[in-house]
């Protein structure tokens, strides 16, 4: 299906978490104009540590390249975990592919994110994925038979209560960046948290990511839409 633009952020090749093989199939699907690849494509930070690739992920930088050979503008914003392009961007990889920190796009401010959070890592947030707040309890029963005083439940409701509050500021600072530079929208990523909404008459949208949501954003006849896989 041809569409104007197609947007992924946090796919994280290095990592063994990343649905590239479902990103993949998905791309498979698209003929866009524009691909915009808004951060955290690679791990740099994990493959550091340890090398982890994988045939899927060689096989989606292929299908990447072969978009930019049929046409696809291919911009390239950089993000934490790719950070170390960010020592090259601005720069052109031939005439289809652009490496930048930021974009402007149609009134619309593109960046990864992580340069407004405040914070950066934020590890806590792994923990309150795998661990649900009613496992957490039952943890706690178990621990307090064994004299444990504190509550593991107790804990990740607080941390619940300042994911929200992360995620609300995070949110309301890109707005303020989008508004500082005359945009009428901002679209990020960084966060794993897929949105679509107004935030103070800016319309705010995050692609999500690839180890979790598997969502992605298309635009095509003027508008914007949201997509998640099953």
């Amino acid at each position: 299906m041809k569409v104007k633009a197609l947007f992924i952020s946090d796919v994280h090749l290095g990592s063994k978490g990343s649905k590239a093989s479902a990103l993949l199939e998905m791309l498979k699907q698209y003929e866009p104009e524009y691909l915009f690849i808004v951060g955290d494509f690679i791990d740099g930070w994990l493959l550091k540590k340890r090398h982890y690739w994988t045939q899927d992920f060689t096989n989606l930088i292929r299908k990447i390249f072969s978009y930019s050979k049929k046409g696809t503008q291919v911009i390239y914003i950089t993000g934490n975990h790719d950070d170390f392009l960010r020592h090259y961007s601005p720069i052109a990889l031939g005439t289809r592919i652009k490496i930048v920190n930021d974009y402007v796009w149609k009134g619309y401010y593109i960046t990864h994110g992580d340069l407004y959070d405040g914070i950066v890592s934020m590890k806590w947030l792994g923990v309150l994925g795998s661990i649900g707040y009613e496992m957490a309890i039952g943890i706690d029963h178990f621990l307090k038979k064994l004299g444990h005083e504190k509550s593991l439940s107790k804990y990740l409701k607080n941390k619940v209560k300042n994911a929200i509050k992360f995620i609300t500021d995070f949110e309301n600072q890109l707005v303020y960046q989008a508004k500082e530079r005359g945009c009428k929208g901002v679209i990020a990523g960084h966060i794993h948290t897929p949105a679509d909404k107004i935030i103070k008459d800016i319309h705010y949208l995050n692609c999500g990511d690839w180890i979790e949501n598997n969502s992605y954003i298309i635009y095509d006849n003027d508008k914007f839409e949201l997509k998640q896989l099953n």
